[in-house]
């Protein structure tokens, strides 16, 4: 499937990329910078997708990248990193120290994005290995038009890149989707492991660059960056509050507690109301990742009674 471009400016697009799984139409996309000082991407999608990424750069006149820039190495943003090395050669790969081995040597990610998500990992697609020699080195970045924002929540392994006021956060500042009625769906991309204290510290470190946009890795811009950072962090201290109450009763005891702290959240969190504007199948796709996320709040919040109780002990 062709991918669809968005124009943002004159220098800025979304390519939107389509792997082969349902509902995950307008929910993938890589950031394109053509600027004068240098022409970059901003994470690259699945492997799936490759050659359509590919396709639509070229269709826009660029036949050179300085940079990749990854966000972070789960597959749906990094996954065809590989590929886009080999078709536009020397481009110098940006990536978290953390995640660097994982992109020289994908396999042992992909068997863990195999185990963990099944057959949508399998339709992400298989990585190809980045050679270490295109790994960009701090002098190597020193002139790069943007700055890396270490940001981890999401995952260990995550950047934030900013550049010019706008600020491409990749899952750092959750997942924002658009609605016809002209409203938002958004919500916490939290999964285990997840550690509430370094979550709220990466979205301070964003709000601290004062972004006049936002570009969300999951999916597209929004012209109010500081305040949708805003209500994010909000959103997370409401999750952290209103799933602790639960957990204190009992909430996590059941097997499928996942599934009823997603319905309690969807009844109660605002910003979750558009839910039920999303497609069927989209809302499937977000049901699963809600469930995901509430996981990640489930294991912070029975880390931090251990280390309660430990602490007491002691």
């Amino acid at each position: 499937m062709a991918a669809t471009v968005h124009h943002f400016g004159p220098h800025l697009f979304l390519i939107v990329l389509t792997p082969p799984i349902s509902g995950f139409q307008d929910f993938i996309g890589a950031w394109l910078v053509v600027g004068p000082e240098a022409v970059y991407l901003v994470d690259v999608g699945p492997a799936a997708t490759a050659d359509p990424l590919i396709d639509a750069i070229t269709a826009l006149g660029v036949d050179r990248l300085d940079y990749i820039c990854l966000t972070h190495i789960h597959i749906d943003h990094a996954g065809a990193v590989g590929h886009l090395v080999r078709q536009f050669p020397g481009t110098q790969v940006v990536c978290h120290p953390k995640g660097i081995p994982h992109i020289v040597d994908p396999e042992r990610l992909w068997q863990g994005t195999v185990k963990t998500l099944g057959d949508t990992g399998r339709a992400y697609g298989h990585m190809l290995p980045v050679d270490p020699s295109l790994i960009a080195t701090e002098s190597q970045l020193a002139s790069a038009p943007f700055q890396l924002l270490d940001t981890p929540g999401h995952s260990p392994h995550h950047y934030a890149i900013s550049a010019n006021g706008c600020l491409f956060a990749g899952e750092a500042g959750g997942v924002c989707l658009p609605l016809s009625s002209g409203d938002i769906y958004l919500r916490p991309a939290t999964p285990p492991r997840f550690f509430l204290e370094t979550s709220l510290s990466s979205i301070d470190r964003l709000m601290s660059t004062r972004p006049e946009t936002l570009c969300y890795g999951h999916f597209g811009m929004r012209e109010d960056g500081m305040r949708m950072l805003e209500r994010h962090r909000k959103q997370l201290l409401f999750w952290e509050k209103r799933l602790a109450a639960e957990a204190a009763g009992g909430g996590m005891e059941s097997a499928d507690f996942d599934n009823r702290w997603v319905d309690l959240l969807l009844a109660e969190d605002p910003l979750l109301h558009g839910f039920s504007q999303l497609a069927q199948e989209v809302q499937v796709r977000e049901r699963s990742f809600l469930r995901n996320s509430v996981r990640g709040f489930a294991g912070y919040l029975a880390s931090r009674e251990e280390n309660s109780i430990s602490n007491f002990e002691c």
